[in-house]
């Protein structure tokens, strides 16, 4: 059976306010599957619900991050078993043609899928070439910097959106096979655009690989300016919907989520509530403030 690569954190939140008798009512519990790249942006929003005071705003979370392709096998397997039930009650994806498919699959519990943000895929060079005046490619044939084998980070193309985004880069802006191609070798191929970030993130110089990668806008976000962090080791380029040899660089990541219905000990009333928070005003100035559109 294949691995699947994803992290669990248990968050639990509460408000004073929420503190009755009748607090079995207020506080449910949650679980959430969340594409990598929104993992910031979703402990400041479980975080900020559980102070909002609203209705069920002290239930407990548990939220696991991993790859979109990933989650979309564990909820498909487990909803085909015989009496299967989903392992989670929300599931924020990094694209919107996965919740599309979990819907067409399962519609008796997966609900219809919302938008909750659009996410923007940068290049980063930690220690590699400067990338921040490449015009509108932001990456030349690797060939060119004579790049290590292994020298650039990508998340997989199969079950991360964010990596499938890169793939098009490389094939719409550089002519480059990715993978299959004569360049394979000079990339490192990570699970999700979480492992991706911690592999460039984790280089200290010009010879530790990989030093350059392609991430996610938000994972180089300063939360509190809603702008690439300063200072940042290293240069970036922002890919744009600019035409490049008659296309966009990269389709549009449009993040979905969809509810699923189901769960043993899950509330639906505590699920849609966290649901409307994350399209409030409010919510949605946090999601803003990580760098998504």
């Amino acid at each position: 059976m294949k691995k699947l690569s994803i992290r669990k954190i248990t968050l639990s939140v509460s408000a004073s306010v929420l503190m009755l008798s009748s607090s079995a009512t207020w506080a449910q519990s949650i679980t959430v599957a969340v594409a990598a790249n929104f993992q910031g942006a979703m402990v400041q929003l479980v975080n900020a619900f559980g102070a909002s005071g609203l209705p069920f705003s002290g239930s407990s979370f548990t939220v696991t991050y991993g790859a979109t392709g990933d989650f979309q096998t564990a909820i498909n397997t487990a909803l085909a078993a015989p009496g299967g039930t989903t392992p989670y009650d929300l599931f924020f994806a990094a694209d919107d043609t996965t919740p599309a498919a979990l819907r067409t699959g399962h519609p008796t519990v997966v609900q219809v899928p919302f938008r909750y943000a659009e996410g923007k895929l940068i290049l980063w060079s930690k220690y590699g070439p400067n990338v921040s005046t490449s015009g509108s490619s932001g990456f030349t044939n690797p060939a060119s910097y004579a790049y290590a084998n292994g020298q650039v980070a990508i998340a997989n193309p199969v079950t991360a959106p964010y990596g499938t985004a890169a793939q098009q880069v490389l094939s719409r802006v550089n002519a480059i096979t990715y993978p299959g191609g004569a360049y394979d070798a000079k990339f490192a191929q990570y699970t999700t655009i979480g492992t991706t970030y911690t592999a460039v993130n984790a280089s200290t110089s010009a010879t530790t690989y990989p030093n350059i990668g392609f991430v996610a806008k938000s994972q180089l976000c300063d939360s509190s300016t809603g702008a690439i962090r300063t200072p940042l080791t290293g240069t970036y380029f922002e890919y744009t919907p600019a035409t490049v040899n008659g296309n966009p660089p990269h389709d549009r990541l449009l993040q979905d989520a969809v509810a699923i219905r189901g769960r043993a000990g899950s509330t639906n009333a505590a699920v849609d509530a966290f649901i409307a928070y994350v399209g409030s005003t409010a919510g949605r100035a946090i999601i803003l403030k990580n760098c998504y559109i």
